[in-house]
């Protein structure tokens, strides 16, 4: 990964996701690659996926003001990596860690082994622009140490929730992806990105617009599979009391509304793009069955999921 080779053709510097980044790695195309467009530039996520090790050394991504966010879907027991021109101590990453690379400073990277990750691309105009939405302090750079794998357990879930649609080969739009990116970039810009604004509290007494970030971001990717409140409360050092109230003054809501509301939002996509069942959008929503899930769907939009979906038709 790196500095623009000039082998990809074009006018410009291509940005780095799809095609142009597999063809990086020596890929023909991507695994799957989905991007959503923003007013200071993309959201997107590539998969990546190989049963055979780079020949060489991957090729230059070209110059960009943006970050990729690697997941390790698969074990890298055997890679260097590189960052301008110099080769940095290496060591494996294991399955569900999450690395980082700078595409200013001409990230490179040798993978002696198949692989399989997810690179979620940010530009940093976008995580400014966020961070101005949120009355963050950020100063235009990432915090994080190069070549080393972090356990970053809302990367791992998000990527989780968002594999399997990747892999599902169908078309990919609406609502779910918004929220996994915009998740993905809040959260990124929450713990490596945030300067000097932690444990700020809202004028009204919510929670802060860093511990609102992370609890929502916690509960994004927690979007088929149950977390609890007092988990919740302590990402954000706070008892589970006071936690609820400040969720609730901060957004108007609880946590369970707040949360039950996104699942409903992610299966009103699986709904539109029609491969799974009921049964199947119940568990993968995170409903307990598909009695639950049309209950609190019919409570949500008036109708039974299997009418909202002939009507979407």
């Amino acid at each position: 990964m790196g500095r623009k080779s000039g082998a990809s053709g074009g006018d410009g510097p291509q940005q780095a996701y799809g095609d142009h980044l597999a063809e990086r790695f020596w890929l023909e195309k991507p695994k799957s690659h989905v991007a959503r467009s923003f007013k200071r530039g993309p959201l997107a996520v590539t998969q990546i996926k190989s049963d055979f090790p780079t020949p060489e050394p991957s090729q230059s991504i070209g110059y960009d003001e943006a970050w990729l966010i690697g997941l390790m879907v698969d074990n890298v027991p055997d890679h260097e990596l590189w960052q301008d021109g110099r080769s940095a101590r290496t060591p494996p990453f294991r399955s569900g860690e999450t690395a980082l690379y700078d595409l200013r400073r001409d990230p490179i990277s040798f993978t002696r082994t198949g692989h399989h990750s997810l690179h979620f691309y940010l530009p940093r105009a976008l995580l400014g622009e966020l961070a101005e939405q949120n009355a963050l302090r950020f100063d235009g750079e990432l915090r994080y140490r190069f070549a080393t794998g972090y356990d970053d357990p809302v990367i791992r879930h998000l990527g989780a929730a968002l594999l399997p649609a990747l892999e599902g080969g169908g078309p990919l739009s609406g609502l779910f992806l918004d929220h996994i990116l915009y998740a993905v970039a809040a959260h990124v810009l929450g713990r490596y990105g945030e300067a000097g604004s932690q444990g700020r509290r809202s004028a009204r007494g919510g929670l802060s617009p860093q511990q609102l970030r992370r609890a929502q971001s916690l509960m994004l990717g927690h979007l088929g599979s149950d977390i609890s409140l007092s988990r919740l409360a302590a990402e954000c050092g706070l008892s589970v009391t006071h936690f609820s109230r400040a969720f609730r003054q901060s957004t108007g809501i609880t946590p369970h509304r707040w949360l039950q509301a996104r699942r409903i939002d992610m299966a009103m996509t699986l709904l539109r793009l029609g491969e799974r069942t009921l049964p199947e959008i119940a568990i993968d929503c995170g409903f307990a069955d598909q009695s639950h899930f049309t209950k609190v769907f019919c409570k949500h939009t008036g109708v039974s999921p299997g009418r909202w979906r002939r009507q979407s038709e």
